[in-house]
């Protein structure tokens, strides 16, 4: 991996983190991130006239990935509104890499290494102790929150894969706007069922500057992502971009005040290492 593409993903990492806390900060969580994909798609939607055509052999991958990004919208949303920030990202981040490595094993006959396997043992006490189950931190993350946190991971595994693969034939920036179009597109229906049009307006006019930062840096963020994916290998680029985790452990502890933060920062640095190890082993 060269160095400017790690810098890519460090600068990413620190961004993602950044644009989650807005999202946790807002009061609709759901309408706030909704506007966010419309700003993100919408207002990078003229750069596709001068920007390479996104061949039709992508075309499958952006709209399943698109609908895959549409579930992670919700169930990150759930994960915030029931858990601390400090808690909830690195649960969310750091399981969607042991879920990879359990598919490859159960369905490819991958079988782990030694390295990769002190890897796993690395990332489930890193998550054991950001969950509130294991060392001095004793507040467990709660059923629901840890469910929602479980499908933000299923979904990240889901477009990572998807993406992945994509990007070998398509240009990453065109691929993302069209990608978030669709997730915009797909929340859409869900939105208006749960949310009188006046909520969805309320939201816009209560927080339209952070939202279009939001919109602005969720499709920067991604864009570098999938230009590291398209210059290395996808493992060891996904694994490096989860240094996110360590990132939103102390915005937790030291921006909004979360308890417990010096024990799932510890947590936070021990899924980094486990993810690290587990993208060197394979």
């Amino acid at each position: 991996m060269s160095l400017f593409t790690l810098c890519l993903l460090l600068a990413a990492a620190l961004l993602h983190a950044s644009w989650n806390v807005l999202v946790k900060q807002a009061r609709q969580k759901e309408v706030f991130l909704w506007w966010a994909w419309w700003v993100g798609g919408l207002g990078a939607l003229p750069l596709l006239v001068v920007l390479p055509v996104v061949p039709r052999a992508a075309w499958p991958y952006v709209l399943v990935s698109g609908l895959a990004q549409a579930g992670y919208s919700l169930a990150l949303t759930r994960a915030y509104a029931l858990a601390d920030f400090s808690q909830a990202y690195p649960l969310a981040r750091g399981t969607a890499p042991a879920l990879l490595a359990l598919w490859a094993a159960l369905f490819l006959n991958e079988r782990p290494t030694g390295l990769g396997i002190v890897g796993m043992a690395l990332l489930l006490l890193g998550l054991l102790t950001v969950g509130g189950l294991f060392g001095r931190a004793r507040q467990p993350v709660g059923r629901a929150a840890l469910a929602a946190a479980l499908g933000v991971a299923l979904t990240i595994s889901i477009y990572s894969v998807i993406d992945g693969a994509a990007v070998q034939i398509a240009a990453p920036l065109p691929y993302t706007i069209i990608e978030f179009l669709v997730t915009a597109l797909a929340l859409t229906p869900v939105l208006l069922w749960r949310y009188p049009p006046t909520a969805l307006l309320g939201e816009w006019r209560a927080n339209w500057r952070r939202i279009l930062a939001v919109g602005v840096l969720i499709l920067l963020t991604y864009a570098m992502v999938l230009a590291a994916y398209s210059a290395g290998r996808v493992g060891y680029a996904g694994a490096i971009r989860e240094v996110s985790v360590v990132f939103a452990a102390l915005i937790g502890w030291r921006w909004l005040g979360e308890g417990f933060g010096s024990v799932r920062l510890v947590g936070a640095l021990l899924i980094f290492a486990g993810i690290v190890m587990i993208a060197v082993a394979g």
